[in-house]
This record gives C-alpha cells, structure tokens and sequence, in this order.
C-alpha cells in the first residue's frame, strides 16, 4: 500500500447497526485519489435514478483525500457527498478545521452510510472501536451543547465531533453538516440527509500518524508558508475573508439586494476589518495551519440584545457577509455576528439563506409576497432583527419558514406567482457572492459546474483537485507545488499529465450522475437575473447574454470530451478514462 492512505473506507448499515470495511486498493486510490471521485463513485453504484434524497436509499458519503491529516497548512480538508435533497442532483460540500484530519488519524480514509436509523443515533470512531451509540437525548439540542456533552462522554477534550443542529433534524433543504462548531460543509443540504437518517453526529479520536512517503519535503512546504505569511497570506492570516469588499463595493460587483445592485456604501461598517476592530477576540486555525484565518467572534449579550456571541460559533466569513449582509442590504454587524452564531447553532448554509431570504425579500419589495403571507412580518431590506427572526423560523419550519425552508427555487415553485425569475441560483443551488457578470472565472464555473451556483464546487482544474486530494483553497501553493505536495506524501510519482486525468474523471462521473437524475443541456445556464444589467455602478451597463454563457458551456464542454451538443461525455471520453462501467452502472 502506498503513502497518504490506510486503504480503509468505513461503511455503516444504519438499518441494520451492521459496520464493514471497504478495502479498494492501491489502483482506486490512485484512480481517484478522494473526495469528489470517491463520492461519484459510491453514488453512481449504489444510488439509483429513483431514489428519494432523503429516503434510505440514498448514501451520505464522508471523503477524506490523500493530503487530508498530513502536518501541512491547508491538510485539514474532506468532503461530504450525497444525492441532494436541494437540487436533487450530485450533492458535494467541503470543510476544514480538525475533523477530516481526526478521521484518518484514526484509520480510515472516508464513511459511507446508508439506511436510517430507528431511533437517533450517533457513531464512535477511535483506533480500537466502531460503534452506533443512542442519541435520544441528543436530538434537537444545538451544536455547542452536543459537542461538549459527546466529549464529556467520552472522557476526553480532543474528541472532534462532526454533527447536524436542529435544521438537519427538520429536513431543512439547505441544512449543512457543521464540525468543530463553526467549520461546515455547507452546501447541497446535506444536513438533511444526515438528518433524515437519523444521525446526529460522528464522534472521532485518533492518534495515528498519516504515512508520508517524503516527510521532510512536507516540512520544507510548510515552513515556507510561515516564512512568507505577509508576502502571500497576508490578508488571510490578518482578517480571514471579507477583507476585499470595499474593493468589491468600489468595483461595482459586490451583492446587493438580491444581486440588483452592485454597491453599498456604508460595507465598511460590517468587513472583516470592521469586524476584526470591534469583535474579534483572536484569529484562529484548522489543523496544522499556519495561516490561522478562521475568526472568533465575541460580542457581549448586553451589546446583542440579551444573546452573547461566543467565540466558539467563529465569526463571519465573506459568504456569511455577503448573503446575510450585503445581499439583504443589512449594514448592522451586530445583528451579523449574532446571525453567524445562529447558523452555526442550527447548522445551516448561510449561502442558501441569505439568497432565500432575499428572494423573499424581492418579492415583498415587488408585492408578491404580502404581510399575509408572511404571517405579519414585514419583509424589509436592511433589517437585521427581521434576519435573525427568520433564521430561527426557517430551522424550526414554523410560519414563513416553513416555505423558506425548501430553498429559493423550490420556494419559488411552491408559491407560483411568477416568483420564479427572481431567483438566482444554478440547478437549483443558489449562488454564492461572486457575481458572474463581472467575474471570468464565475461565468465560466457557475453554469457547469456539477453542483450549480457553489464558487468552489470544481468546475474548475485548481478548486477540483484540492478538493479531491484534501487541500484548502486559500493556500498560495501554485500548481507544481501541489503535486509535489501529493506526491511527497504518496510517493506515487504522479505527472501533471495524470492528475489531469483526475481531475476530467472526477468531473465526468458527477456529470454521469447528474444525467441519470435528469439534469442536462438545459441546466447548464445562468439565471435571469445576470442577464439583467446592475442597477448602479461600472457594470449597470454590462450584463452576459445568453448566447456569451452558451458559448462558455459548449465550450467547457469541448475541453471535457462531452458531446457538445448534449453535454453527455462521448464513448472515446468514456473509455480514455475509463468510466464505462459507471455509465452503464
């Protein structure tokens, strides 16, 4: 067996309380490598066409990749994968922080679930022992309160629990996985997978150290990021993200208002130099990272109205910023901080809210929604009480949030009304804040990409392949670096050319997933609203055509080996990467 790996993948029978081990070997690994390969693989295999996201017959997939848990800054990376309960096609988030690297210090390089649960239930995981444990007295208790009751279980402060809040429980569409109380797996709803298996955490520990074919080379890399921290993480290691949104703002690019406008004025009282002025209590770190970006936010509960903000939740990143901020034209940090904190209790993608309720807001604004539907509440823009309001509504599914709750697209359809055209997603993900009229490389990722409006899903070579060996994507590592990064710990001798192919491959068989639920042509487009210029700033004159985006598609299509016409992969792609068997699965 090579480096990187302990050729172990964990499969649970929820149903059953059976656990056995998958053992693919060495090829597989270097085959696929991780993540996203990894979860097409498990889905194009075991999920049929039919299968009900959140019934038992769909499989919620977590993926470590070969660099995950090796003591290098941006190794603290996996992936979770499943059938999307939100879009109903291939369903991928990534996230940081300890647990990903906790998981394969104690042996095993990812967990397939499948089945449901009787009962809640949650798993234990360390060197010796597998187990299904009760979590009855788990269920509907908050993030923070479960993570400190498993480690006072288990003796030990270093157990690294990976769970859902109350959202998953209640099916939110857009509920994400949270671990180490504010890292996420935030998109495609995945919570909700989780939750409709009646799992309602993964506790690790693990002590073993990840086989690394050259350590000495990984050493080197990681001291050359502490050595050149202000040359090129400077930003990062400072403020985390949220830094540029001046710029954005001053750009004309930033997302305003359900992305009709470009600008807002007074951003600089809620970036991450605001933040970090009047609330950050120190800057913080995922595994083995030297960058330490991750915020932690306090703000006292006389200033919060009566909720301190804790540290623990973390503090907003540019996403949260963005959808629960600018987006909704919120200009309270305040209110944002304790928004931030709220998501993480609940455990729910603050992308896919925040665009939500900015829908929801749009159509008020437009009289599609009125007070009676809204049981009252009058959907205003730049109201940071109202937000939290419906935060907390949308995770218990109670009023308005019931209807939220499903996400903007099929919120939209619920409704009818002709609300649909204000929605701004891709195959029914929302998007995330970066606005594609203005950005190349957006344009060319949101309407491919495999799990629709996400920045990072990898539609892309660079974001693909960190996502599938395990490396964070804020790490300056250039492409080179990186390969000698896999191949250090692998000792496998990888070219560029084959990792490549890692990357076509990884892509292709999300693309087969998505045929098989339907997804095609049709789907690989830009919502109305970015055929629409901005209202105000340099780009109200520049919105994309449709014909601009068509090009870009048939064209990714072209680079992919898939038909160009269909988007479905050609049988020379097929066999060059040797996914026939998957096509037929």
């Amino acid at each position: 067996m090579a480096n990187g790996y302990w050729d172990r993948i964990l499969r649970v029978d929820l149903s059953t309380g059976k656990t056995w081990e998958d053992h693919p070997g060495d090829d597989f690994f270097r085959s696929h490598v991780g993540g996203r390969s990894f979860i097409a693989h498990y889905l194009l295999n075991e999920v049929p066409a039919e299968a009900d996201p959140l019934g038992p017959d769909n499989r919620l997939i977590f993926m470590a990749g070969a660099v995950t848990g090796v003591p290098l800054p941006g190794a603290g990376r996996h992936s979770v994968g499943g059938r999307s309960p939100l879009t109903g096609g291939f369903g991928e988030a990534e996230a940081g922080g300890f647990w990903g690297a906790e998981l394969k210090h104690a042996g095993y390089d990812g967990i397939i679930f499948q089945g449901r649960a009787e009962r809640p239930v949650y798993l234990w995981i360390d060197e010796q022992t597998v187990e299904l444990r009760d979590a009855e007295h788990l269920w509907g208790r908050q993030t923070g309160e479960v993570e400190a009751s498993l480690r006072e279980a288990h003796g030990d402060r270093l157990v690294r629990v990976c769970q859902i809040g109350p959202a998953g429980e209640n099916l939110v569409k857009y509920a994400c996985v949270v671990n180490d109380l504010n890292e996420v797996a935030g998109r495609t709803g995945l919570g909700a997978v989780m939750g409709s298996k009646n799992l309602k955490a993964i506790a690790v520990r693990g002590k073993k150290q990840v086989p690394m074919a050259d350590p000495a080379r990984i050493k080197e890399v990681a001291m050359w990021v502490a050595r050149t921290m202000d040359e090129n993480h400077y930003n990062f290691h400072h403020y985390g993200t949220g830094a540029a949104m001046v710029g954005k703002h001053l750009e004309g690019h930033l997302p305003v208002r359900n992305w009709q406008e470009g600008t807002m004025e007074t951003v600089n009282l809620i970036d991450a130099q605001a933040l970090k002025a009047q609330y950050i209590e120190k800057m913080d770190g995922c595994y083995a990272c030297s960058v330490r970006c991750k915020k932690r936010a306090h703000v006292e509960a006389m200033e919060a109205g009566g909720v301190e903000v804790l540290p623990k939740y973390g503090g907003a990143e540019y996403e949260t910023l963005g959808a629960v901020g600018t987006n909704l034209g919120i200009d309270n940090l305040v209110e944002l901080c304790k928004a931030n904190q709220a998501l993480n209790w609940w455990g729910m993608d603050s992308v896919s809210t925040g665009a939500t309720i900015a829908w929801a807001m749009e159509c008020y604004q437009r009289g599609i929604l009125t007070e009676e539907d809204t049981g009252g509440l009058a959907l205003e823009w730049g109201d940071g009480e109202l937000l939290n309001q419906l935060i907390d509504l949308i995770a218990k599914r109670e009023g308005i949030g019931d209807l939220l709750a499903e996400g903007a697209l099929r919120a939209a359809r619920k409704l009818g009304r002709d609300s649909e055209q204000y929605v701004v997603h891709v195959k029914g993900l929302e998007i995330a804040m970066h606005d594609p009229r203005a950005m190349e490389h957006m344009k060319t990722n949101y309407p491919v990409n495999p799990t629709g409006g996400d920045h990072t899903g990898g539609a892309h070579p660079r974001t693909s392949i960190r996502n599938t060996i395990g490396v964070c994507q804020f790490l300056q590592y250039d492409e080179p670096t990186t390969l000698d990064i896999l191949n250090a710990v692998t000792g496998w001798g990888m070219t560029e050319a084959e990792l490549d192919e890692v990357y076509h491959r990884g892509v292709t068989m999300a693309r087969l997933f998505n045929l098989r639920c339907g997804f095609g042509r049709d789907d690989d487009k830009l919502p109305p609203r970015f055929h629409e210029p901005l209202k105000q700033g340099p780009f109200a004159n520049h919105p994309l055509t449709r014909e601009e985006v068509a090009r870009v598609v048939e064209e990714y299509y072209e680079t992919q080996g898939w038909d160009r016409a269909t988007g479905a992969p050609t049988a020379e792609t097929l066999d060059r990467l040797k996914l026939r068997e998957y096509a037929t699965a």
